[in-house]
């Protein structure tokens, strides 16, 4: 079942909120890129509120590619699975595919330990 927006809205928020976690277990040296990626997301954020959801999907995108590229700092396996989350976003973007962008960010949420709000 896809996702419903409010959930949508809460992934882009729950990224923002979470990042200085990534800096918390990665180090500090990886502000640049988590820098990047927040101003992605908050540029996402925004154009997912003016009714843009392929513009808002586009920052979401390369929020991912900019935090992926910071996996192998937790382990080869870790690394493996962030960059092909998001190449599957990243594809299913390209061909226009909601469901298939849905699926990919519910993977991301559940990997994350991140549980979906109830209603």
């Amino acid at each position: 079942m896809a996702s419903s927006s409010k959930e949508r809205q809460w992934a882009m928020e729950s990224f923002l909120t979470r990042l200085d976690e990534l800096k918390t277990v990665l180090g500090i040296d990886v502000t640049p890129t988590l820098e990047r990626a927040r101003a992605e997301l908050t540029a996402g954020t925004a154009a997912r509120d003016r009714g843009d959801p392929d513009e808002a999907s586009l920052h979401l995108a390369k929020a991912m590619a900019e935090i992926a590229t910071l996996g192998d700092r937790l382990g080869e396996q870790e690394g493996a699975l962030m960059r092909g989350l998001t190449a599957e976003f990243i594809k299913g973007m390209a061909r226009g595919d909601q469901d298939a962008m849905e699926r990919t960010l519910d993977s991301i949420q559940a990997k994350s330990g991140t549980p979906k709000e109830k209603g």
